[in-house]
């Protein structure tokens, strides 16, 4: 059982280290979805990376945002200097980063973060057969999902501490719609933390409690989890110290649990911790915010979570055999952690008065100090006359220490082959025409005949008879993969064959189904790497609507590619659904809220409309949202005229992103 431990600072990943992680994650000064943190630079990654192999824990990198191809090789210089600084492993969003960085680095393991959207075992499946040896898992994943998920065989981490996103992971717009600051980029503003309307009052209504699974360790270790993961890079190192010792003490089945839970409170939560998500207990009893308490509290606690790493942790035992004989160079051999290093000192003399006996030694070798050994065996082999200083004995015990460290850290570190990086095949020939496909709203609009194509949920069409040129769109959140792909083999009987993957998640369970699988814009593509990588599986793809008009015509692809031109866009998918139909923030925009079976989506508060910009795009198809009036909406696309003014927007088309 590994315990992963978040450190955004040099301090939080000494805390981290000195509390008993396994294994520690970090971000380093770009591609980071942290931005905020500290962070680390090349030179202070190479010495991260040389403490946690010292002490036998692993060291990997978060690269987990999205890219776009002016990007493309400084994001391959960055996975080579992870691997010559001896990173363990890379976290990664981007299918196109993946490529990338398999491409420069092929015996660099990739981890799937959790902004990847995954939620089902079939999924894990397929992102394995991409090349990703463990997968993060959405953190609105319950215990019987997590359970299906492990069965695989892959490795799986979880995180089981922290502050939780109240949208699904990768799935997030809020901050890059209204500020410009991506979530999937690393800036997100935490726009879930701010204040909304309610009636007379204003309140954090989409701000959820921090998640603990603390009390739930053994269960998730008979779940078959590989990770334990905390979230916190962008918190202090004393958070970091009290979570490790807490998740510590509970795999190792020591401490009181009670009492963690207590000090875990006071250092970091929002009005206590919830399991909600695992447990399945969703409702307003998972939300909660910082309180003036909250902040009180860690004061006292702070100074008391700073003993837990202010001496350096005991790793291994030391032995040592020490042979000293006249005219001869003192020499030392010694073992510790597996590895043993050979080292000579000052020639020994004849004794004057007395000869250094073996408890000499012993008493040199066993100041250990702020070391990571523990003394051993202490023995020595002299010839009976001679004499070797305490001076002497004592700098060639820090010696042999410094020579273990090195071999220690040497035998931790992974060593990878580097190859050259990659860049995109030619594109496809784009389309004389733009063609037009549409979200429908309702059942009425299954008989709309302007549109290429329509694109219509699953239950939707399940219940109605057989639509022609109609494509199924899946549901955002799946917590039954069973009973959803039996849904999928009844529409692909009813004679559906083509299906749109608005997440990963739906790309692993429409995988091998033989039916026509096309990208929606959840998917998060913004570079050329990624359309490629996934050309043996998508027939065509819906970028990023994160993109500018001018990123989007720039990309290569060997498949078609379209944007969204109008409506309402998803802002997030949530599976904790606010009670109310339409949220209001401080300055009076209204998002609706959209409730489905099992999750509920926030929908922006202005509505998208570029009918005039669409062939700045040089894309293939244009996606026009689910609207009341789509008939109306299609004219005026012919046309290429935009609706202005109050309620509508450019998007980021114009404006782009941070």
């Amino acid at each position: 059982m590994e315990i992963l431990a978040p450190a955004g600072s040099m301090e939080a990943l000494t805390a981290a280290v000195r509390c008993g992680a396994d294994a520690v994650y970090i971000g380093g000064r770009s591609f980071s979805a942290r931005a905020a943190a500290a962070n680390f630079d090349g030179d202070e990654m190479r010495e991260a990376a040389r403490i946690c192999h010292l002490h036998g824990v692993k060291l990997y990198r978060a690269m987990n945002t999205v890219i776009t191809d002016g990007e493309a090789e400084a994001f391959a210089d960055e996975v080579r200097a992870s691997a010559e600084a001896g990173i363990d492993g890379l976290i990664i969003q981007d299918l196109g980063a993946a490529a990338i960085a398999r491409a420069v680095c092929p015996d660099m393991p990739l981890h799937a973060s959790t902004q990847m959207t995954i939620q089902t075992a079939k999924t894990v499946i397929f992102a394995h057969k991409r090349g990703f040896v463990r997968t993060v898992p959405a953190r609105e994943s319950d215990l019987d999902m997590i359970r299906k998920i492990c069965y695989t065989g892959v490795e799986t981490e979880v995180f089981v501490h922290g502050a939780q996103c109240m949208c699904l992971s990768g799935q997030c717009y809020m901050s890059a719609m209204i500020g410009s600051r991506s979530a999937n980029r690393g800036r997100c503003a935490q726009c879930c933390r701010l204040p909304f309307k309610k009636g007379n009052s204003t309140e954090p209504l989409l701000s959820l409690k921090d998640m603990s699974l603390l009390e739930h360790v053994n269960e998730l270790i008979d779940a078959g989890v590989a990770s334990f993961k905390i979230e916190g890079r962008m918190k202090r190192p004393e958070y970091v110290a009290a979570a490790v010792t807490a998740f510590r003490h509970a795999v190792d089945g020591e401490g009181d649990t009670d009492e963690d839970m207590r000090t875990l409170r006071s250092v970091f939560s929002r009005s206590g911790f919830t399991d909600g998500y695992l447990t399945g207990k969703t409702g307003r009893g998972m939300f909660g915010h910082r309180t003036y308490e909250d902040v009180k509290s860690a004061e006292d606690i702070l100074p008391v979570l700073r003993e837990l790493y202010r001496r350096e942790r005991k790793e291994h035992t030391l032995d040592v055999h020490v042979t000293v004989k006249a005219g001869e160079p003192v020499r030392a051999e010694a073992s510790a952690g597996g590895v043993s290093v050979v080292m000579t000192g000052a020639a020994a003399e004849i004794a004057a008065s007395r000869a250094v006996s073996e408890a000499d030694v012993a008493k040199a070798f066993s100041k250990l100090g702020d070391t990571i050994y523990t003394a051993g065996s202490m023995t020595c082999d002299t010839d009976g006359i001679s004499a070797v200083s305490a001076a002497e004995l004592n700098a060639l015990r820090r010696g042999i220490c410094a020579e273990l460290d090195r071999a220690l850290v040497d035998s931790y570190t992974p060593r990878y082959g580097i190859c050259e990086g990659m860049a995109p095949t030619a594109a496809h020939d784009r389309a004389d025409r733009v063609s037009v496909r549409v979200r429908v709203k309702n059942r009425q609009q299954l008989s709309l005949r302007c549109a290429d194509m329509l694109i219509a949920p699953c239950d939707m069409l399940l219940a109605s008879r057989y639509v022609p040129n109609t494509a199924v769109s899946l549901p955002a959140i799946v917590t039954d993969e069973e009973r959803l792909v039996d849904d999928i083999q009844r529409l692909i009987d009813k004679g559906y064959t083509d299906f749109y993957a608005d997440n990963f998640t739906h790309l692993g369970v429409l995988d091998g189904l033989g039916v026509r699988i096309h990208g929606g814009s959840g998917l998060n593509i913004t570079n050329s790497y990624a359309l490629h990588a996934l050309a043996d599986v998508l027939t065509d793809a819906t970028v990023s609507f994160e993109l500018t008009a001018a990123q989007i015509a720039d990309l290569r692809s060997p498949i078609p590619v379209g944007a969204i031109v109008y409506g309402r866009l998803p802002l997030m998918i949530v599976r904790n659904v606010p009670a109310a139909d339409r949220l209001v923030d401080r300055t009076g925009r209204v998002f609706p809220v959209e409730r489905h079976n099992s999750y509920g989506v926030i929908r922006n508060c202005d509505i998208l409309d570029v009918m005039g910009m669409t062939d700045s795009f040089g894309t293939d198809f244009a996606e026009i949202l689910p609207c009341d009036d789509p008939e109306a909406v299609i004219e005026r696309f012919i046309h290429r005229t935009s609706s202005s003014g109050r309620g509508y927007t450019n998007g980021l088309y114009k404006r782009g992103i941070i």
